[in-house]
C-alpha cells in the first residue's frame, strides 16, 4: 500500500516559490491513496488469487450448505497434516469430544468439520492451551469473554473444561455470524467476516465495513475487507479524517491485520479439506 512521503512542503512554479499548506497536502494524500485503492481492490477481486468457491445461499441453515467437491488447489501454506492420503486425521485427544462438538455445531448451524478447522487454528487441538494474552482451550476463549458467556448463555457455565470450552467457541462463533448476517447475504462471505471477529473482534470488521462502504465497495465481501484492513493502520491517519468524527477508526488502529487475514484464509483451506475427508 502506499506510503507518502512529503520531503518539502514547497514547491516551484514560474519561478516563484510557493507554500503548500498542510489541508492540500492532505486532500492530495488523501485522493492518492483512495485511487490506488481502487486500483487494488479491482485487482484483488478480479480473480488473480484463488478462492473458495462460493456457497449456495438457498439453504437456510450453514451447517447443511455443501460446496463443489471439487478438490481444492494446493499450496505452499497447505497444512500437511491434511493430505488426501491421510484417513487419520483427527488426533486421539479431540476425538473423546467429537460427540459434544457435533451436537452443539448441529444446535447452532454449524458444520462439525468447520468447528474442527477452527479448533486447529486456535489451539492445534490442545485443551489447556493458554494464550499470552489469557485465551484458554481448544477454541480460545478470552476470560472476560468466557465470564460474560457464563453469565448470559444457561447452557454454559464454565469455559474452562474442554467440553464448555467447545459450546462456549461454537456458540460466540455464531454470534458474531449473526452480527453480520443481513438478508441475502451469501453465507460463506458471513462466515468469514465471523471468523476475522473471532480473531481480531469485532469492532475491527466494523471498522472496515464503514470504511468500504466510504469507498463505495460492498462491506458484506470477504476481498473488499481484507484488502481494506490495511487502511485501519495509523499510516492512513489522513483518510481517517475524512470517515471518523475524532479523525480515527472506532476500535482504534489496527496494525495486526495481516494476522487476520491468514486466519480467516488457514481456516478456509482445512474446512475445504476437512469436508473431503471427514464424513
Amino acid at each position: 500500500m502506499l506510503k507518502i512521503f512529503v520531503q518539502n512542503k514547497k514547491y516551484k512554479r514560474a519561478g516563484k516559490t510557493r507554500k503548500v499548506s498542510k489541508k492540500a497536502l492532505a486532500e492530495a494524500g488523501h485522493k492518492v491513496i483512495a485511487f490506488l485503492f481502487s486500483i487494488t481492490l479491482a485487482i484483488n477481486c478480479s480473480g488473480i488469487h484463488p478462492q473458495i468457491k462460493s456457497l449456495s445461499n438457498n439453504s437456510s441453515n450453514l451447517g447443511y450448505i455443501q460446496s463443489s467437491d471439487d478438490s481444492p488447489s494446493e499450496d505452499q501454506n497447505a497444512d500437511p497434516s491434511l493430505s488426501l492420503h491421510n484417513t487419520n486425521i483427527i488426533p486421539e485427544n479431540l476425538k473423546e469430544y467429537l460427540p459434544v462438538i457435533k451436537k452443539y455445531s448441529k444446535i447452532y448451524g454449524f458444520d462439525w468439520r468447520l468447528i474442527i478447522a477452527v479448533i486447529q487454528q486456535e489451539s492445534n487441538f490442545k485443551h489447556d492451551a493458554v494464550s499470552p494474552r489469557g485465551a484458554y482451550g481448544l477454541l480460545q476463549i478470552m476470560p472476560e469473554t468466557g465470564e460474560e458467556l457464563v453469565l448470559n448463555v444457561s447452557h454454559i457455565y464454565d469455559f474452562r473444561t474442554p467440553e464448555q470450552n467447545i459450546i462456549a467457541g461454537i456458540h460466540y462463533l455464531w454470534t458474531q455470524f449473526n452480527r453480520f448476517f443481513s438478508q441475502g447475504m451469501d453465507s460463506t462471505e458471513c462466515l468469514k467476516l465471523a471468523l476475522a471477529a473471532y480473531n481480531a473482534g469485532p469492532g475491527r470488521v466494523l471498522d472496515a465495513q464503514q470504511l468500504a462502504i466510504y469507498f463505495g465497495e460492498d462491506p458484506n465481501k470477504w476481498e473488499a475487507i481484507k484488502t481494506i484492513f490495511p487502511l485501519l493502520s495509523s499510516k492512513y491517519y489522513t483518510l481517517h479524517k475524512y470517515v471518523w468524527a475524532n479523525g480515527r477508526p472506532k476500535s482504534g488502529y489496527f496494525h495486526n491485520y495481516q494476522e487476520t487475514v491468514n486466519y480467516v484464509d488457514k481456516i478456509m483451506r482445512n474446512y475445504a479439506r476437512y469436508k473431503k475427508l471427514l464424513r
